[in-house]
């Protein structure tokens, strides 16, 4: 039994912290604004040059803000005939601060933009003003007038305000911002937008940086490279296996002469299928032997020597190539090399996710972005045998080609055909191909390890005889990540800022017919927002699912199981021929961005009326999108936090492209 004095002693403590108990709960979190007409998106700007943060609106003076940081909007208001917006990082905010409406720029959209790969692209021109840009797009001599630009481009009078740098570049995997500000349509017949972007510039804007001192020369960094064989090991593919052997072993003997013997590794990944169908075909997909260079061959070399074909058939004649592509990807240490490169090697197509025993649920759209988030540029060699049918050939090619796509207007894809009208002699000739993708890409290492500039490719059209070929496409990969290389050298990250009007298409190859991309459109998503996409798509995928076995329509099954997140779910009765995107089925963030597609544009007459193959169709899609979710999720070190404390405050670029 508590004792009276106790009891004093308690009531006495708990009168005291009262007021601070108080205080403590006043300290409520607060949101921020809703933008105008919407019940989930939040209200963002960006900041500009020069910005700074205050404590209170109306104070001359405050904390430097980095150029173009994305911050929540949570009140507005005017003092002394001037407009601030309070700000936070964070969606959940106990502290904010304060900056002028002029030093900032609503950024509700989040769009922003990615430079796409230079292997043969001219850099992004960013001009000042657009009325300049527009003289270059009109002009009658475009090449000459570009040229005459890049002449002048230091003079004061010049209306390019910096570029993409012509020796280096970044890489997708450096964390950097072009937000999108507004765009002109004006030219989109001619597959061409003028865009007007903040940019956290690549380091070729003016002034140029007061010279280091003189101190003694050091030797240039090593430019490393990382090359694996994805072997198809299944049954027919026993020559080619012997021969990657082989062509590893000479390959390590050349190395073993040159000066960048340490520069150089191999690795070797081996893919069958799935083993349910059969145990006898032992795995899925394998590392044979990691990243190696010539020091350690030994080890790897007797690991090659199990490395062998298959002795019984699998479930059917695609095998499980994105099985093989993934392992690579996702096991093997490519964070040592500037080069990386992936020969996959097959005589047979890939088993997508619309087949039950695919081992990643993944099509190709997913796999050429979790390539491209760790640099990885995939070449595809295809045995096409006379024995197979010539409509798997033609689907299989498609498929390779869509994904090896490289965004190069003269490239366009990174697949190399070869008929074997005999074993011996195709396999001879694979060696051929192996040896002219290795012996250029290993010639930019050399180069570049001992500080020689590495020259950009000659724009010509690729040729047809699969060796020429191999050499032209490692040419441009080998050249895209040496700039890469040199951008890291040349420490091009550290910002500088300019807000321009540029174009999304590299100018002299759209005039020539060859509408490359120069910039990639992409949304910027916190975490939340991609765990909602996730969720609101995983309920797609399971109402259409579902659906089928039940009274209830797919459009009546998806409403019930997102009863706790769609913004109402009544109009499917008074909207009947409604879509998704308007039922607010799908996120809210999707409606707002330039870019449809047909998920967010279905309606239930349409579902009805499509056949069972069409719906599984769109289901599968949607199951491959949400691996890439996962996959994006996982990816901590592209994920930015902009000075954020919560996670779920985290931003991440999520190209429109992968979107559903």
């Amino acid at each position: 039994m508590l004792s009276k004095r106790f009891l004093l002693l308690l009531v006495l403590f708990v009168s005291l912290m009262a007021p601070a108990l108080v205080h403590d709960s006043c300290a409520a979190v607060r949101t921020p604004l809703l933008q105008d007409g919407k019940k989930t998106l939040l209200q963002r700007v960006i900041s500009h040059p020069g910005a700074y943060q205050a404590e209170q609106p109306g104070q001359t003076f405050g904390k430097q803000v980095s150029a173009f940081t994305p911050f929540y909007v949570y009140s507005r208001t005017t003092v002394n005939g001037e407009d601030w917006v309070e700000i936070s990082p964070s969606t959940k905010a106990e502290k904010t601060g304060w900056i002028k409406a002029s030093s900032c720029s609503d950024w509700n959209q989040s769009l922003t933009l990615l430079f796409a790969d230079r292997m043969g692209r001219d850099p992004v021109l960013f001009f000042r003003e657009q009325a300049q840009l527009n003289a270059l797009v009109t002009s009658p001599n475009m090449r000459a007038t570009i040229d005459t630009l890049l002449r002048g481009k230091d003079t004061p009078s010049s209306p390019l305000l910096a570029m993409e740098p012509q020796g280096a570049a970044l890489s997708r995997q450096h964390f950097y911002l072009m937000p999108v500000f507004e765009y002109s349509d004006e030219y989109e017949q001619f597959g061409l937008n003028m865009i007007h972007v903040g940019l956290v510039d690549p380091g070729n804007s003016r002034p140029a940086p007061m010279p280091a001192p003189v101190q003694q020369a050091q030797p240039a960094p090593a430019m490393r490279a990382g090359i694996v064989f994805i072997m198809d090991t299944t049954i027919s593919m026993g020559p080619y296996i012997e021969e990657c052997k082989n062509f590893i072993s000479s390959s390590y003997d050349k190395l073993a002469q040159s000066d960048i013997a340490n520069d150089v590794s191999f690795a070797v990944v081996a893919y069958r299928n799935n083993t349910q169908y059969n145990p006898k075909i032992e795995y899925v997909s394998k590392i044979i032997t990691p990243f190696t260079p010539v020091g350690n061959r030994a080890q790897a070399e007797a690991r090659l020597g199990d490395m062998n074909e298959a002795t019984v058939s699998t479930h059917s004649f695609n095998e499980d190539a994105f099985a093989g592509i993934k392992t690579a990807i996702d096991d093997l240490a490519w964070s040592p090399y500037s080069v990386r490169v992936a020969v996959l090697v097959t005589d047979a197509g890939a088993i997508r996710n619309d087949d039950p025993l695919s081992g990643t649920g993944l099509n190709e759209e997913e796999l050429v972005d979790l390539l491209a988030q760790k640099g990885i540029r995939l070449v595809v060699i295809h045995l096409q045998s006379p024995k197979n049918k010539k409509s798997r050939i033609v689907a299989n090619t498609r498929q390779y080609q869509k994904l090896t796509t490289v965004g190069d207007g003269n490239v366009k894809s990174a697949y190399i055909p070869l008929k074997v009208n005999s074993t011996a002699s195709a396999s001879k000739l694979f060696v051929r191909i192996s040896e002219a993708l290795v012996d250029v890409l290993t010639k930019i290492v050399d180069q570049a390890s001992k500080g020689r500039p590495v020259q950009a490719p000659v724009k010509a059209a690729a040729p047809q005889e699969p060796v020429a070929a191999a050499g032209y496409m490692a040419e441009r990969l080998g050249y895209a990540a040496y700039l890469e290389f040199a951008g890291k050298r040349e420490n091009i990250s550290v910002p500088r800022v300019v807000s321009a009007w540029t174009v999304d298409k590299d100018l002299d190859d759209l005039v020539n017919g060859k509408p490359t991309y120069a910039l990639i459109p992409a949304v910027l998503l916190d975490k939340r927002q991609l765990d909602t996409l996730a969720r609101q798509i995983s309920l797609l995928v399971e109402a259409a699912r579902t659906s089928r076995e039940s009274s209830q329509s797919f459009f009546q099954r998806l409403v019930s199981l997102s009863s706790q997140t769609v913004q109402n779910p009544d109009l499917l009765q008074s909207q009947p021929n409604a879509n998704l995107s308007t039922l607010g089925l799908l996120p809210e963030f999707l409606q707002s961005l330039p870019y449809k597609s047909d998920i967010m544009k279905l309606t239930e007459v349409a579902w009805n009326n499509m056949s069972r193959q069409e719906q599984d169709d769109h289901i599968r899609v949607l199951e491959s999108k949400l691996k890439l979710y996962s996959a994006y999720h996982n990816d901590t070190a592209n994920w930015e936090s902009f000075g954020a404390t919560d996670p779920g405050d985290a931003l991440y670029r999520v190209p429109l492209t992968s979107l559903p």
